[in-house]
């Protein structure tokens, strides 16, 4: 970049354009001239050079006659850009205070409407990333926690780190329900090392699984592969965050908490 490009390119960073950086350093050069000599020997039309002419005037730049033909010079540059320095500090000091009077009136408006979290939907493919999924939301909870499932699907859950996020989350003090289909008493003795607040046997809705945080977060998916194969690739579940849908879905299951039985469990 050449000395003068260097120049033009600060001159449009003080808010000039190409056009005006041209008559301003052209009226340094060749000192002051009339509009019509100015447009004629820096080739500009007659409403560019008037519309540049306007902007130089009102930032400062240039001083005008009241002679007729009017004639154009250009301020110092020292004073020309004390003048653009000046305004500017002005105007910020006028958008500050503007801005702290803008802040307290939007404010208003802040407090009478309640900010609502987009809600967001994801689709959980294959049984070991199901179950990284929902020991990472028991883990993470801060609310109670519905665990809804089969029995073959909590002796799957055995083998995983679930048993251990929910350990941790007791721990904690928080609270871990467990509702479970009827099974042999040996599955329940099992049952009983994922250390949840309480475990509940009833008829579940189907042979799904739901994970809900109440006023948080949920996990569910449809009909379950019967398999014991914790890499199953066709299980998938649907998590959401959506405040409706985990409303609905712990409302469910406090109902089959009611309506399900007690078992006892030696912690």
């Amino acid at each position: 970049m050449t000395e003068k490009d260097e120049i033009y390119s600060s001159l449009i960073h003080f808010g000039l354009d190409e056009a005006a950086a041209t008559i301003y350093i052209s009226l340094l050069k060749m000192g002051s001239m009339s509009v019509g000599t100015m447009s004629q020997k820096l080739d500009l039309d007659r409403g560019k050079t008037y519309r540049s002419l306007k902007v130089l005037e009102e930032m400062g730049m240039t001083k005008s006659t009241s002679s007729t033909p009017i004639m154009i010079s250009a301020t110092d540059p020292s004073e020309a850009f004390e003048n653009i320095i000046q305004t500017k500090k002005e105007n910020t000091s006028k958008l500050r205070t503007l801005s702290t009077s803008l802040i307290e009136e939007l404010k208003i408006f802040q407090k009478e409407t309640t900010p609502t979290e987009m809600s967001s939907f994801s689709i959980i493919q294959g049984r070991s990333n199901i179950y990284t999924k929902i020991g990472k939301l028991i883990q993470n909870s801060t609310e109670t926690i519905f665990l809804v499932t089969t029995s073959d699907d909590l002796m799957r859950m055995h083998h995983t780190s679930i048993p251990d996020k929910i350990h941790q989350r007791i721990d904690a003090g928080g609270e871990v329900r467990i509702i479970t289909n009827p099974c042999e008493e040996k599955f329940m003795k099992v049952f009983e090392d994922f250390g949840a607040t309480q475990i509940k046997v009833g008829k579940l809705p189907s042979k799904s699984r739901m994970v809900i945080e109440s006023k948080s977060q949920m996990a569910m998916s449809g009909a379950m592969n019967e398999s014991i194969d914790l890499n199953d690739d066709s299980d998938s579940i649907m998590y959401t965050n959506s405040s409706e849908m985990v409303e609905n879905m712990f409302t469910l299951c406090s109902h089959l908490w009611k309506k399900s039985k007690l078992i006892e469990v030696s912690n």
